[in-house]
């Protein structure tokens, strides 16, 4: 008795907490669940008792929503009143189908392909950034308000800001992010532009790389990470549908088409129903029949055509290729492949330089059935044996390999962490739980050791021995690759810094088999530690470009090399 109108939202800020606090805690889990809604029904003491609905879903961020029922004679809801607003809504407006109802086709698709929905990951960075709030502070300091979506799309040819709640028409989506962040807690942009796969496979047509062409630019002109979240199916390569039960052939011999043909014609009559500047020809008279025959297929103002077709995509993979190579030399640029990620979409993510890449996201430039064509037998049975992880990790091409897409997007929040708010600023400076003047207690040995111990600290003999680096903000990138050098962003103070050690101890190299080549079989060859090899060479050599090019980060060299690999094979 007593409970007041305020105790009723101090409930729905702790449903809201505690519900968002659970998917923080087990965000892989409600992935892989399918969960997207939490409902609770609690009876508030009040006279006479009133039933409260506290409601969270997905789409809100886990934000929750109150409800007062008022119950008919038989004790059934027949309205509700939402507790911060006071709006009404009635029995009718309730069982409407929401947003996140809505959406829910769309989900499935996503999920067949592997991935998850584009217009869900707004809603995993907030529960990323939850989850580092956490580590750095009390759940009493961590902003209300973590991420700021601004959806922008095309008007004409300007990029204007609309939020199109996922009844977007084409397979490409972009947003302004403001993410407050441990780093920033007074917010931080950037720009986020991923596939949609639920609409035509997430292909690359004119208007999907228009959208990403002006996206990257206006993260280059803000100089502000651009992030790119791939899931696709490479250029839309198609035909004019319009025309493929009209077209005709004028054959050598009818009787024996192996003669070839004269021309490709349309009649007169399907000739008229066709719209202007469809196609290019020339009448001839065959028999007093009038035939139009083709010297060029335009396709213009046919349905089919709308957003590019053939050469035009390519053409538009071509603009977003060269803009996203002079967005890496200019921002930060990240990539993270949820899915697989064909032709245009593999050169984006290589284009970039830095990649994360999901234990299903395959990137490849064509898919197994057009090389087995190519090559005339059955050889490749799997997305995996062209771009996998097995194949990306060990080249260099990915930076870091992650479970879900859970663990894909705290990997973007954590990189992000290390990145500068813009180009011209310095690297973010946190409050370290490491005091400054403290010694370093690993102390490497004139044995073979383990270098990452030296940066970021070990436990021996259950007490602590503290690294170069504050504990626990080492991260080591590109593990798979070059093993002979080890690659990473951590904290000295605070301060972001980019570090390239030497591994002392042999490592191995993997080298995967061939599937075309009958003979060929893994191989894994010894690498002498303290030496560079190429892969190795090559891997110091990116990881100095990266930590350059947008990141502006210190760079420390623990040098510990006897030289270059010598030999010949």
């Amino acid at each position: 008795p007593g409970t007041t109108e305020r105790d009723v939202k101090y409930m729905r800020t702790l449903f809201s907490s505690a519900v968002q606090r659970f998917v923080a805690d087990y965000g892989p889990r409600v992935l892989k669940l399918r969960i997207s809604k939490l409902e609770m029904k609690v009876w508030v003491a009040s006279s006479p008792p009133t039933p409260l609905r506290l409601v969270a879903s997905g789409t809100t961020g886990w934000e929750a929503v109150a409800f007062t029922e008022t119950l008919d004679e038989a004790g059934i809801p027949k309205s509700w009143t939402n507790v911060e607003t006071q709006e009404k809504a009635t029995v009718l407006e309730m069982l409407k189908p929401t947003a996140e109802t809505q959406r829910g086709t769309k989900r499935q698709i996503a999920r067949s392909a592997g991935s998850t929905y584009i217009y869900d990951f707004p809603m995993l960075i907030r529960i990323s950034l939850t989850k580092a709030w956490m580590q750095y502070a009390s759940a009493d300091k961590i902003p209300s308000k973590l991420v700021t979506a601004t959806e922008l799309a095309l008007e004409g040819d300007e990029l204007v800001e609309r939020d199109q709640a996922g009844n977007n028409k084409i397979g490409m989506v972009a947003w302004l992010l403001t993410l407050h962040t441990p780093e920033y807690p007074n917010g931080r942009e950037i720009i986020l532009i991923g596939n949609d796969i639920t609409i035509k496979g997430g292909s690359f047509g004119t208007v999907e790389d228009e959208l990403f062409d002006k996206a990257s630019k206006l993260a280059r002109a803000k100089g502000i990470p651009r992030i790119y979240i791939a899931c696709n199916s490479g250029a839309r390569i198609g035909g004019v549908e319009e025309l493929k039960s009209v077209v005709q052939v004028s054959w050598v011999n009818k009787e024996d088409p192996m003669k070839g043909f004269e021309y490709l014609y349309i009649s007169d009559d399907e000739y008229k129903k066709l719209p202007a500047e469809s196609v290019e020809s020339h009448a001839v008279t065959v028999n007093g029949e009038t035939r139009h025959v083709l010297d060029a297929i335009i396709g213009k103002n046919l349905p089919s055509t709308k957003g590019g077709i053939g050469v035009e995509c390519l053409q538009g993979s071509g603009l977003i290729a060269g803009e996203t190579s002079r967005a890496y030399e200019e921002t930060f640029t990240l990539s993270y492949a949820t899915g697989r990620s064909v032709g245009i979409g593999a050169y984006l993510n290589r284009l970039g330089q830095r990649n994360i890449q999901m234990v299903k996201g395959a990137m490849i430039l064509t898919g197994p059935e057009p090389l087995n064509k190519l090559m005339g037998k059955q050889i490749y049975t799997s997305q995996d044996q062209l771009g996998g992880p097995h194949i990306m990790v060990p080249n260099g091409v990915t930076h870091e390999l992650v479970q879900n897409d859970q663990d894909g997007v705290e990997a973007i929040v954590r990189w992000l962490s290390f990145v500068p708010t813009n180009v011209l600023a310095l690297p973010p400076m946190i409050r370290s739980a490491d005091p400054v003047c403290r010694k370093v207690q690993f102390m490497p040995t004139k044995a073979a050791y383990d270098p990452r111990h030296m940066l970021g600290g070990v436990k021996v003999d259950g007490s602590w021995q503290g690294g170069w680096c504050d504990e626990g903000s080492f991260h080591e990138y590109m593990g798979g690759w070059g093993k002979t050098v080890v690659v990473g962003r951590g904290r000295c103070g605070g301060l972001p810094v980019g570090i390239i050690a030497v591994e002392t101890r042999s490592m191995e190299k993997h080298i995967p088999a061939d599937p075309q080549e009958p003979t060929s079989r893994d191989v894994i060859e010894m690498q002498a530690g303290q030496v560079w090899y190429p892969d190795s060479a090559f891997k110091t050599a990116q990881a100095i470009r990266d930590f350059n090019r947008g990141e502006g980060l210190p760079l420390v060299i623990f040098a510990n090399w006897r030289g270059f690999s010598g030999g010949t094979r």
